[in-house]
């Protein structure tokens, strides 16, 4: 291909400005390549024609996916109206990868680059080529001057000069932003660094400058009233990010290349753009990014959730959907929520959702939970309520989503727009973030406050939605710590929250609220208590806290009968169990036995299998099982003991579940009887939710009656452990660091004080609140200060070390400290945001006397190895069928003891997720198959008991 040229277009060319002597008759150079990967051997894509796809993107992208409430704060950020605003972002999205337009980059293409040469593009030392770093560094360095060579200022404080903020959006296109640019660099950048080249290098960048100027149309800029906030230049990085993504990808570049060289004046630029807008439409539909369409006026409740039905929301319901509509002045704030176990917060939280949105201009939701299997749940609910309410993609995002198989896209028809993610969005969870209804994991949104490469993506997709925090007290000091700076960016992005709890301290509520206030500026804490039943909303614009004028009553006002049970060791355990099941064995009914360990779960379910046989329907739910098992365990446990109106709940005529804390959140379950070991009161509580949680009309309409001896209200039975004389022991060592022992004992003493009738919700918030009071009178003053102090000290740890992990407030960044906010190199894949929680994943597997390698005992699954012709790598399948049989353990010293045969296979090396995999060998033997030690632990896989761990029998 020839030498092919761009004219530069006349648009905004002022007398003085642009040197057309810098470049050959005005013209430009088209031989500077973009991209090359992919393409066809010698062909390139070149630079100019990425730069404008990139830019009309970002334009498409402004129009289409981004929401009303993004453009506003950003326009207001830049002091400019929202189409300028728009032209804007777009020229600088299409200045991204300016960088690439210097000797070394362009050097990549050896044959290209002996072109250039030959036509006076001068060559650079190798020392300075190198002193530039990547690409995206030369564009941070370039930008600026640029802007200035085009009419926009470039002096001034920094942070208030839009040409120097471009500079750093540019150069963390990439993920990762850089150090500040000197002020010197800024005026002259090539004398600083002679690597990114004068002469006609120079005028191609300019002239590039000049081009994206006349397709954007962006005003020209000096300084702005304001320093332009983190949040903004966080989400507009994001916004160049995903448009640099889009236009990419190698079939969308591979369908253009060969026009590419075609285009060759001014008219032809023009009319390249015009084609890359079809195309970026065509993307973006695709990939399922455009936003979802909001009716004018939000919907009743009852029309809302008609598909449920609703037919008369109860009265928390009521109230959010009479008052919350009054307080909402055309922006955004905190709706707080806090309501027992079973009492419609889900529903109560997607229609301040709704109400939110319109107001404020959001059109996305995103609903963070505290587990994988309470994502999986809601993601089926989320998906429920979008198809009425919001169409839109649906993307479920957790720690293991990735292994679920990426649906076919189904497009727009007479029937409706699926709800499902495209398999874009599925390609990860950074990806999925940018989906407009998400399911997902509280870690998936916590990460976002982790100084963590791409994080500018999540910021993008964060403050476009509402943002839903479920099971808000759930969470330990570290992850607690997380969520409140959270809370501070979402105020910084003017995004509302809806904020849901069963068992909310007053002070844990003040902190949520004022986190969300002080991001939003209003520094001054506020005093919140919160009702509960009820809601209170925090406006964002005011920090005024408002609370409906009548209190929120209750339909399901009950008397929770705790019967407190001090136990003597294992046997007399199993005994008082089995002595409180009597009445379900003899007459029928269900009952749920929640253990504190997986080890107890495991005993006591073996306990009643050997006593009960086959009279009752025997259920086992713990984390400790492989993926699928604990799949199926679910399922069964749903269809048992589910809403007994649903057509899939098949209610056995007696059932017992034996779990462990993974029962507590959001599995919509109800029993006759909870029998529970002790544990924090907010979790008792949260336990005793289970118990009695659907209504009498629910199973009228599904023609049961309790049993007669679980009477009219629900019951609870907390277990205990004594010591060796026969006083409560909140510290067993069976039990581990599951819980505090000074929350054990201040829950136990505050029980036994308890008229044994907890009245819900009269009773909950005063209770919840004296467990934590710091004046609690206690009948053991010394054990309780002893006990207090560990617990206060390891809370104040977890918050220090919070804070040393976390990026900085949104108010304490500025362009100085910018680069802080994507600092780290760790993977988000393989990270946890909550202390301790480390844990790897084991992967039983299964040696016959040939020395083959199952997955099960039955030696039907084989262990998956890389095929032929698969360069070394196993296949999407294959890692999915591995991560099937995968076992999450906390990780520990007895890792470091690992022998070859227990160590990752190495054919999983080069996948990262299966990095931190761990094999348990079994080896057949003539009664079975035997586990060796690993890590001088006896662990082994028992067919219905999961992981079994003897270390301590065999000490």
């Amino acid at each position: 291909m020839g030498i092919i040229w761009h004219a530069v277009g006349a648009r905004g060319l002022g007398a003085g400005v642009f040197d057309w002597g810098a470049v050959s008759d005005g013209l430009f150079e088209c031989r500077i390549w973009g991209k090359s990967k992919g393409l066809l051997l010698g062909s390139h894509y070149p630079l100019v024609c990425h730069l404008v796809d990139t830019a009309v993107m970002a334009d498409v992208l402004w129009d289409v996916y981004l929401s009303r409430s993004q453009r506003r704060v950003i326009a207001e950020a830049l002091g400019v109206g929202q189409d300028a605003a728009r032209r804007v972002v777009s020229f600088w999205a299409g200045l991204h990868d300016v960088g690439k337009a210097v000797p070394g980059w362009q050097a990549g293409r050896g044959d290209l680059a002996a072109a250039l040469t030959a036509a006076g593009f001068a060559e650079v030392s190798e020392a300075d080529a190198a002193a530039l770093g990547r690409h995206e560094t030369s564009s941070q360095l370039l930008v600026p001057a640029l802007l200035g060579g085009v009419g926009w200022g470039v002096e001034g404080q920094r942070d208030r000069v839009p040409a120097v903020v471009a500079g750093l959006v540019v150069g963390g296109h990439h993920g990762r932003y850089g150090e500040p640019t000197r002020a010197d660099v800024v005026a002259d950048p090539v004398a600083a660094f002679p690597g990114l080249g004068g002469g006609r290098w120079a005028g191609e960048r300019e002239a590039m400058a000049w081009v994206l100027a006349a397709v954007t149309g962006a005003p020209e800029l000096t300084t702005v009233r304001e320093r332009i906030p983190a949040g903004v230049i966080t989400v507009v990085t994001g916004l160049v990010v995903l448009a640099d993504w889009l236009v990419s990808q190698e079939d969308h570049l591979l369908g253009r290349v060969d026009a590419a060289g075609q285009v060759a004046d001014t008219a032809a630029v023009h009319a390249w753009a015009a084609e890359s807008r079809t195309h970026a439409q065509d993307l973006v539909a695709d990939a399922g990014l455009r936003a979802p369409e909001l009716s004018g006026a939000a919907p009743s409740f009852t029309d809302m959730f008609a598909y449920v039905p609703i037919a008369v929301p109860n009265q928390l319901q009521a109230s959010i959907a009479e008052h919350l509509p009054g307080m909402l002045g055309g922006g955004p704030g905190l709706l707080l929520v806090t309501a027992p176990t079973g009492d419609g917060k889900t529903e109560a939280a997607l229609f301040g959702a709704s109400l939110l949105g319109r107001a404020c201009g959001t059109h996305g939701v995103y609903v963070a939970l505290p587990t994988m299997a309470t994502t999986n749940q809601m993601h089926g609910r989320l998906g429920d309520w979008a198809r009425r309410n919001l169409p839109g993609s649906v993307t479920r995002l957790h720690g293991m989503e990735w292994m679920n198989e990426p649906e076919s896209r189904v497009v727009h028809g007479d029937e409706g727009v699926s709800v499902e993610a495209t398999r874009w969005l599925r390609q990860s969870n950074r990806h999925g973030l940018l989906a407009h209804l998400n399911a997902g994991t509280v870690d998936q949104a916590l990460l976002s406050v982790l100084p963590l490469g791409f994080g500018q993506l999540r910021h993008l997709g964060l403050s476009g939605k509402t943002l839903v925090i479920d099971e808000a007290h759930s969470y330990d000091a570290f992850t607690h710590a997380l969520l409140l700076r959270l809370l501070e960016w979402c105020g910084a992005w003017q995004v509302p929250v809806v904020v849901l709890s069963a068992t909310l301290t007053g002070e844990s509520a003040a902190g949520l609220v004022n986190a969300y206030r002080s991001g939003a500026g209003h520094t001054r804490p506020a005093r919140i208590e919160p009702a509960y039943p009820g809601w209170s909303f925090t406006d964002h614009a005011s920090g005024a806290i408002h609370v409906p004028r009548v209190a929120v009553g209750t339909d399901r006002g009950r008397d929770l009968r705790v019967d407190m049970v001090t136990t003597r060791g294992a046997r007399h355990r199993q005994r008082t169990i089995l002595t409180e099941l009597k009445p379900l064995v003899r007459d029928g009914g269900c009952a749920a036995v929640i253990c504190t360990t997986v080890a107890h779960a495991q005993a006591t379910f073996e306990h009643l299998a050997a006593e009960l046989g086959d009279t009752v329907d025997l259920h086992l739910l713990h984390a400790r099982l492989p993926a699928h098992q604990r799949d199926t365990y679910t399922t069964r446990a749903e269809t048992a003991f589910g809403r007994v109106n649903r057509p899939a709940t098949s209610r056995p005529k007696r059932g017992i579940i034996v779990a462990t804390q993974v029962i507590e959140q959001s599995l919509d379950l109800d029993f006759d009887l909870i029998i529970s070991d002790l544990a924090p009161l907010a979790l008792l509580l949260q336990r005793a939710g289970r118990a009695f949680r659907h209504s009498p009309d629910v199973w009228a309409a599904a023609g049961l009656t309790r049993p007669a001896w679980a009477g009219a209200n629900p019951r609870m039975v907390v277990l205990t452990p004594a010591d060796t004389s026969g006083e409560p022991n909140f510290a067993p060592p069976t039990w581990g660091s599951v819980y505090p022992p000074s929350l054990l004992q201040r829950t136990w003493e505050l029980l036994d004080r308890h008229p044994h009738a907890i009245n819900i919700p009269g009773d909950v918030q005063s209770l919840v609140n004296a467990v934590y009071d710091p004046a609690f009178t206690s009948d053991n003053p010394d054990a309780l200060l002893a006990a207090d102090r560990d617990r206060t000290t390891d809370d104040t740890l977890r918050r220090a070390l919070a804070d040393l992990a976390m990026i900085p407030s949104p108010r304490r960044v500025h362009t100085g400290n910018l680069h802080r906010l994507t600092a780290s190199d760790a993977d988000p894949d393989l990270i946890t945001t909550r202390l301790g929680a480390n844990s790897v994943n084991l992967i039983p597997t299964f040696h016959d006397t040939d020395d083959e390698i199952w997955l099960d005992p039955q030696h039907t699954v084989p262990m998956p190895l890389p095929q032929q012709g698969a360069r070394g790598r196993l296949t999407r399948a294959q890692i999915r069928t591995l991560m099937s049989y995968a076992v999450p353990m906390r990780a520990g010293g007895w890792l470091t003891q690992l022998t070859p045969a227990q160590q990752p296979h190495p054919t999983w090396a080069t996948e990262p997720r299966l990095t931190n995999l761990v094999r348990l060998p079994h080896y057949q033997t003539a009664a079975g198959h035997e586990a060796a030690s690993i890590g001088g632990r006896q662990l082994r896989l028992d067919p219905a008991l999961g992981i079994v761990d003897n270390t301590r029998a065999t000490r």
